[in-house]
């Protein structure tokens, strides 16, 4: 009886693994958070609430989409969800969880194959910082600029800015006037030239 319990128990997690849902890492908001502040900030906000729904049809999307490796999809958005819960030893919590969840949207959308990409702009960058490329998602909302540099993805948000374009995140900003960008990318700055 006790053998027969083991193997239960086994073919039921087992399942539950391999069978992977897109709400495994969705909040429900219905139920308590149990002392979770993530949870309760992006349940208790409207704008992080609208964001978490629009990640989880845009991770269905992309679960649906012929040829996705369903595994490895599955395993990233497990991995984005433990970074977003992670914010909650951020300084600023909300900014932390508003990032991730615009961070994980962008990932999906330009990993689909529908969406357009930009040109690829290439800066001439001193020797020990570069090479440097970016791409421009204006059709994004918020504009995005994902930064290519030194084979590390960075994806920054459109900032107010007196002039010239600036894109930003919690300790990443590109500031691009007049032909030179300004950047300080995880507390490395340096200054780049458009070509």
């Amino acid at each position: 009886m006790r053998l027969l319990a083991v193997v239960v128990a086994a073919l039921l997690l087992s399942a539950c693994g391999s069978n992977a849902t897109p709400a495994d890492t969705a909040l429900d908001c219905a139920k308590p958070a149990n002392g979770r502040a993530v949870w309760q900030l992006v349940c208790n906000d409207p704008q992080l609430t609208d964001l978490d729904r629009r990640l989880q049809t845009a991770y269905q999307e992309a679960l649906a989409r012929p040829g996705t490796d369903r595994p490895a999809l599955t395993a990233a958005q497990r991995s984005w969800a433990a970074e977003r819960d992670g914010c909650a030893h951020n300084t600023d919590m909300r900014i932390c969880v508003l990032e991730a969840y615009q961070t994980r949207l962008v990932q999906l959308a330009i990993a689909d194959p529908d969406t357009a990409g930009p040109p690829v702009v290439t800066y001439r960058c001193p020797a020990d910082f570069g090479p440097l490329t970016a791409q421009f998602y204006n059709q994004f909302n918020p504009p995005t600029a994902v930064l290519n540099w030194k084979g590390k993805q960075e994806i920054l948000f459109i900032q107010p800015s007196g002039s010239g374009a600036r894109y930003g995140r919690q300790g990443s900003e590109y500031w691009e006037h007049q032909g030179e960008v300004k950047l300080d990318i995880d507390g490395t700055t340096f200054v780049c030239r458009t070509p």
